[in-house]
């Protein structure tokens, strides 16, 4: 089994196309996998992500707004996790993100409602990934991650890729 931390921004467009690779690998692969949302959020990141959502042509409102909108995933985020666990939160994070990706200005308290509903409730991307069958370290991927190199790390073969990325002493590597 694999684990999986995932560092993100609640409402990063960079954040939702990582997680949304990651889940159609390892869905594609048929492995097993635990993940852990590591929601973060400051100044810097909501500008980062504001800066990629022009370059997408995205519809912005005002970075006050947009910040707002930052912190108020984050703590719906936390409080969705105490009340209803990790995995209802982070169906929650995800279906916020995918109807984000592509008009940020789109967030509202009546898609916060829509989304609790269809899912029946009443800060970018960094992962780091474990395989728990393995003693080994953990692996740190900063980024957008290609699919290959998911698939590479991923397959049940993957000591000689894992292995690569792998330093000898006991603490992670960046890639």
């Amino acid at each position: 089994m694999f684990e999986i931390f995932l560092f993100i921004n609640p409402i990063g467009i960079y954040c939702y196309d990582t997680e949304k690779q990651i889940r159609n690998t390892v869905d594609e692969l048929g492995i097993d996998v635990c993940y852990h949302y590591i929601s973060i959020a400051n100044v810097c990141l909501v500008n980062d992500d504001a800066i990629r959502r022009r370059k997408d042509s995205q519809k912005l409102p005002d970075i006050s707004t947009f910040s707002k909108t930052t912190y108020e995933a984050l703590e719906n985020y936390h409080a969705i996790k105490l009340k209803y666990g990790n995995k209802k939160a982070r169906e929650f994070l995800y279906e916020l993100q995918k109807n984000l990706s592509h008009d940020a200005s789109a967030y509202n308290p009546k898609l916060l409602e829509e989304i609790a509903t269809k899912l029946n409730i009443k800060a970018t991307p960094t992962i780091v990934l474990f395989n728990e069958d393995n003693e080994q370290n953990g692996v740190l991927l900063e980024g957008p991650v290609a699919h290959e190199d998911l698939v590479n790390l991923l397959l049940p073969d993957y000591q000689n890729c894992f292995s690569k990325f792998m330093p000898q002493q006991n603490h992670l590597r960046l890639i």
